[in-house]
């Protein structure tokens, strides 16, 4: 029975280290604007902050982005982000009051591409000076984006999430699944070995029991 025991205890972690990859994405923590949240003056930033670091490869914001969409379908960010441990952060511009939707991309630790959007009121205060915003999404032009890089080299990565980045979060999902699927086969076939070698145990033999002369 111990060894038994034992055998599945293995049997388990081995499922759940096949299954570990599919809680290994990033995920939000907070942000600002606050999710569903109201902002009632602008802050020098908006940022994104995730449960662990971002992987931002050779100082390169690459596969980031940041994107605030007013109420009238304008675009109101320069495209440049800034990628520090967690969080990834961008130049605050809003327009006139109203309902905001923020668009969101970053790259996991474990390398995969997260993406989500959430949306947000904004009460502009008395004498603000709201901004045009533009008709499509801004290229990171200026350079000062600071953390571990923006600027120019990322105007191609500070893309807002599209089809490609939901086909990679769904192609990592699938592929979760099957870690899992397989992490359950792995386990039945272990349960049922264990049965079979406990049916194919030879029975103890029988003791005589011999009158005495």
């Amino acid at each position: 029975m111990a060894a038994t025991a034992a055998t599945l205890a293995l049997a388990g972690g081995a499922v759940l280290g096949l299954a570990a990859p599919a809680s290994a994405h990033n995920y939000l923590v907070s942000s600002t604007p606050a999710v569903g949240g109201t902002l009632t003056e602008l802050p020098d930033r908006f940022d994104i902050t995730t449960n662990d670091r971002l992987l931002a490869i050779g100082g390169s914001d690459s596969g980031f982005a940041f994107r605030v969409i007013g109420p009238d379908g304008r675009y109101h960010e320069d495209g440049c982000v800034s990628v520090d441990g967690p969080s990834m952060t961008t130049k605050a511009a809003l327009g006139e009051s109203g309902k905001y939707e923020v668009e969101w991309q970053i790259v996991s630790a474990d390398g995969h591409t997260v993406s989500d959007r959430y949306d947000f009121t904004w009460k502009a205060p008395t004498g603000f000076s709201p901004d045009r915003g533009t008709a499509e999404p801004a290229t990171c032009t200026t350079g000062d984006g600071g953390g571990s890089g923006s600027g120019a080299a990322s105007g191609a990565g500070s893309g807002a999430p599209d089809a490609a980045a939901g086909d990679t979060g769904g192609d990592s999902s699938a592929t979760d699944a099957l870690f899992i699927g397989a992490g359950g086969i792995v386990l039945a076939g272990v349960v049922v070995a264990v049965l079979l070698l406990l049916r194919r145990r030879p029975a103890a033999p029988a003791t005589d029991d011999h009158d005495e002369d």
